[in-house]
């Protein structure tokens, strides 16, 4: 096998590197990541997964102006240098214009969206690689920017799947779907029927062994049983539910931990199942985050006092926050962390913070289980 991956051929297979992809977890000593660009950024239009979500009455299929991609992009990329001042290697999508139509069998949008957030197009499990089948039809090509990364990553002896491509047609959403009754339980109440495996990468958050997730806006039970039988018994899956006062899309600003016996969590979303006792008895200090002092909310106006809690870690002892964010800031400092602070305001418009906008595809680190009881 050695020989051929060494023979030089048509598709240009090379030498593999040992483990050019590899991330257990959120908090190992960072060596490699992507992060978005909001190049060619189009505002998505009607999205039935929205159905009844307030975002939905915002959503037109608008051009994104140039001055509020310029903006955008001068944190990316300033974001991107802190991150290279520190060591890492930082990789970028390929630029694509997203104000453009299509049209599948089961359905056509008059414009995409932007390759702002690589953690919801693509899963990083160990060496793999996973393309999500992401719930939002303006974001059914939105992996072609990443394609590009992906395949050099696999030249370089990374594993590359991609899950099912949805269909996207009507039957996986459901008909009438409405935000009430609040607070909101998307176990009660999906968006998504069971249709076909859907989720987006960022409703998983990876803590070695075990892969916490809630079903969401764009995430089934069906997408996440797929992902557990693929990642095989390695692996352990656990389902959160949590009280919102509004229909969850991602788990990232919700649950976050930060390393090894800290995590944190979302009062205005406490867990109303047994994951945070699984926390609790395995000796991890368990913190309510401070709220935000930005009030803005990611694609439209509607806001969110947590935007704050999507940081990203260099490593267990160091996170970046956006350099507003004072309480916060002090309060990470109380818990020992090491904080960056970096403007990053602009960008939340195009769909979120520094670990939505991250991807982190190499860190130092091996598989292993932080809940003993479990073992």
């Amino acid at each position: 096998m050695k020989d051929n991956l060494k023979r030089k051929d048509p598709i240009n297979i090379l030498e593999p590197i040992e483990n050019i992809v590899c991330s257990y977890n959120e908090w190992d000593t960072l060596e490699e990541v992507i992060v978005g660009t909001v190049a060619g950024a189009a505002e998505i239009a009607y999205e039935p997964a929205l159905n009844g979500y307030p975002e939905s009455r915002y959503f037109r299929g608008h051009k994104r102006s140039k001055e509020d991609i310029d903006k955008g992009e001068a944190q990316l990329d300033n974001f991107a240098k802190i991150l290279e001042d520190h060591g890492v290697i930082v990789k970028r999508p390929d630029k694509r214009d997203y104000f453009q139509s299509y049209k599948t069998p089961d359905f056509e949008v008059p414009c995409g969206n932007v390759s702002a957030c690589p953690r919801d197009v693509l899963l990083v499990v160990g060496n793999e690689i996973i393309e999500a089948p992401m719930g939002f039809r303006g974001r059914f090509f939105e992996y072609l920017a990443y394609r590009s990364l992906v395949k050099e990553y696999f030249r370089k002896g990374a594993k590359w799947s991609a899950a099912p491509k949805p269909s996207m047609s009507d039957e996986l959403y459901v008909k009438g779907f409405s935000v009430d009754p609040i607070p909101f339980d998307a176990e009660t109440n999906p968006s998504l029927t069971e249709f076909e495996p859907c989720f987006d990468a960022a409703s998983f958050t990876r803590l070695g062994r075990d892969i916490i997730y809630q079903p969401d806006i764009v995430t089934n039970k069906f997408g996440a049983e797929w992902l557990a039988r693929h990642l095989g018994p390695d692996y352990r899956f656990h389902q959160a539910r949590f009280k919102d006062m509004r229909p969850p899309q991602h788990i990232d600003a919700t649950l976050v931990p930060l390393k090894p016996g800290l995590v944190l969590t979302n009062p205005e979303r406490p867990c109303i199942d047994e994951t945070i006792k699984l926390f609790k008895n395995n000796k991890w200090e368990v913190v309510d985050a401070v709220p935000s002092v930005n009030r803005v909310g990611c694609y439209s106006p509607e806001v969110s006092e947590w935007i704050s809690m999507n940081v990203f870690s260099i490593d267990e002892n160091m996170v970046i926050v956006e350099e507003s964010e004072e309480p916060f800031i002090r309060q990470l400092e109380s818990l020992g962390m090491k904080v960056i602070p970096c403007p990053f305001k602009d960008v939340y418009k195009f769909g979120g913070s520094f670990h939505c906008c991250t991807l982190d595809v190499r860190r130092k680190g091996v598989l292993q289980s932080y809940f003993p009881t479990l073992d």
